[in-house]
């Protein structure tokens, strides 16, 4: 949202130039609609329209409305993905794809949109052969409440943040796709107290207030996040005859826009990642695993909106990484435009990502690999290593599942833990150098296979024998891209008797540096030599 205004001047450009187009065909249509109501259809409607047509409609009201429109009739040239005759919906003034609420053809109406604030473009385009009826669409001001069906959106009360306004009722229907979620997260709060009899917000988890699972709030505390049983949900905003107050702002997500993930391992992408991400969105995935777990994550692809150029920071389309479920919990970080952020790893069991996207200007977005480490907790003394696992973190496996180099060192079980004591010269176990540092080093293998599935994750564990000192960090999943050569890791903080050791490459850097140096220096020397009997 670099230059919004300007962005709509050039709106505006294109529709008269298109307008203009069409008039020189004999086609009338298309153009700006700013009053708070009325009318568009598809030229000649109700009879056939024209071939290779385009028009553009962009509606306009007054700042802090939404527009409300419906299809009354409904008739185009079918095509499986609406190549030929078609009607695109786009939330705001610009075409960016990321605006696009919808494409539409054949003869099943649209489904009534509710704009995102004040602007709506409607687009018709026919090809040069098959024609039908067209259509004919409604639109109307909303100074608040509608059907809100997108990914994502806001809703606030009426004149927010301003005092809303004294006998206001407002019905806000959110419909999600069959069979996903609503998630609900009020922003702001601050509303007449008085046990909700006068001003409140009501939320009924279903798409009538006849529906029984309902809550209400009112005062100037936050509601609890909400989630609905179901596709449809139904907020309710009503204020009484006097003592208003700021009201309220929240925001929405369904489907693909938010979900939780509680596998071991998985994917996370934008919305129509690799195509762009819609604009006026935010979408929350939250991943959660057994108690016990941390979670590593790194990202494969990053394109989100740039920077803003006045003050460097991701003010415009962002993704937020909390340590924790919440937007209350720690902040590991906020990126945007082509950064990758670096890997990432949880203090706990639980990470919450949220993309908010703005007006326009929609990119490729992300797509991000996360894997949990199991709570491997490993000392070692001069001779073996010691290996516990929490058995309450990893109960669906056997103890033959968790083993040492091969399946003849399977874990044995002692009291709530699985548990691996080899000796340095059985288990796989062999000496290495590293750092100019004797350690001996293996492999702890737990396997999640499922049937044909399979999902072995792979540690190694390494001991310096002179110091005790053990370390264990994770060098894949199923993944055949090999955790390892991305993720870092560290041992399960708090654990008892677990000393992190994690080795360190600076001084194998170092030397390696150093003989660089000396074999550049070696070869000048040698340069200089043979220069000097040459000229001898």
């Amino acid at each position: 949202m670099q230059n919004i205004h300007c962005r709509f001047i050039l709106m505006i450009t294109v529709l008269l130039e298109e307008a203009v187009i069409q008039a020189r065909k004999g086609v009338k249509c298309g153009g700006i609609l700013s009053s708070s109501g009325g009318n568009l259809s598809s030229p000649n409607f109700p009879g056939l329209y024209p071939p290779h047509t385009q028009c553009s409609w962009l509606i306009v009201v007054s700042e802090g409305s939404t527009i409300q429109l419906t299809f009354h009739d409904f008739d185009l040239e079918y095509h499986d993905a609406c190549e030929y005759d078609y009607v695109k919906i786009y939330n705001g003034a610009s075409r960016d794809e990321g605006n696009l609420l919808g494409k539409f053809c054949g003869s099943n109406s649209p489904p009534q949109f509710t704009s995102s604030w004040h602007v709506l473009s409607v687009l018709f385009h026919s090809d040069k052969h098959v024609t039908s009826s067209g259509f004919f669409a409604t639109y109307k001001k909303d100074i608040c409440g509608g059907v809100l069906n997108g990914l994502s959106g806001v809703i606030t009360s009426p004149e927010y943040p301003d005092n809303y306004p004294n006998n206001a009722e407002c019905h806000w229907m959110i419909q999600a796709a069959p069979d996903s979620k609503i998630h609900l997260v009020f922003t702001d709060f601050q509303m007449e107290s008085e046990e909700c009899n006068f001003d409140y917000v009501a939320i009924f988890d279903g798409p009538s207030p006849m529906e029984s699972q309902t809550r209400r709030f009112c005062g100037s505390t936050n509601p609890p996040e909400i989630t609905s049983s179901s596709n449809e949900l139904l907020l309710v905003f009503k204020s009484d005859f006097n003592i208003g107050g700021r009201g309220f702002r929240a925001h929405f997500s369904t489907g693909e826009c938010q979900e939780l993930f509680t596998d071991i391992k998985g994917n996370i992408t934008s919305p129509r990642y690799p195509d762009p991400y819609p604009n006026n969105i935010n979408c929350r995935w939250t991943i959660q695993l057994l108690p016990g777990f941390r979670i590593k994550m790194f990202f494969r692809d990053m394109e989100l909106e740039e920077r803003s150029s006045l003050t460097d920071e991701c003010d415009y389309d962002h993704l937020s990484v909390y340590d924790g479920d919440s937007e209350d919990s720690p902040l590991l970080g906020i990126w945007c435009a082509h950064d990758i952020p670096p890997p990432l790893i949880s203090r706990g069991n639980k990470l919450l990502m949220v993309l908010a996207t703005d007006k326009d200007t929609a990119n490729k977005g992300f797509s991000v690999s996360y894997i949990g480490v199991v709570p491997v907790n490993v000392s070692c003394t001069r001779t073996d290593f010691q290996i516990l696992i929490p058995s309450q973190s990893v109960p669906q496996l056997e103890r033959s599942h968790i083993y040492l180099g091969s399946p003849a060192c399977p874990a044995q079980i002692s009291g709530n833990n699985f548990k691996i004591y080899a000796r340095f010269d059985t288990c796989g176990t062999e000496p290495q150098k590293r750092n100019n540092t004797s350690v001996i080093v293996s492999v702890l293998y737990v396997d999640f296979s499922s049937g044909a599935n399979e999902d072995v994750h792979e540690y190694e564990v390494q001991c310096e024998p002179k110091r005790k000192e053990a370390s264990v960090h994770i060098l894949s999943g199923s993944d055949p891209l090999r955790f390892n050569a991305l993720l870092e890791s560290e041992v399960e903080p708090g654990l008892p008797e677990a000393e992190s050791a994690e080795p360190s490459d600076s001084g194998q850097d170092s030397s390696d540096m150093v003989f660089i140096s000396i074999c550049i220096l070696a070869g000048v020397l040698m340069l200089i030599a043979v220069v000097g009997l040459v000229l001898l």
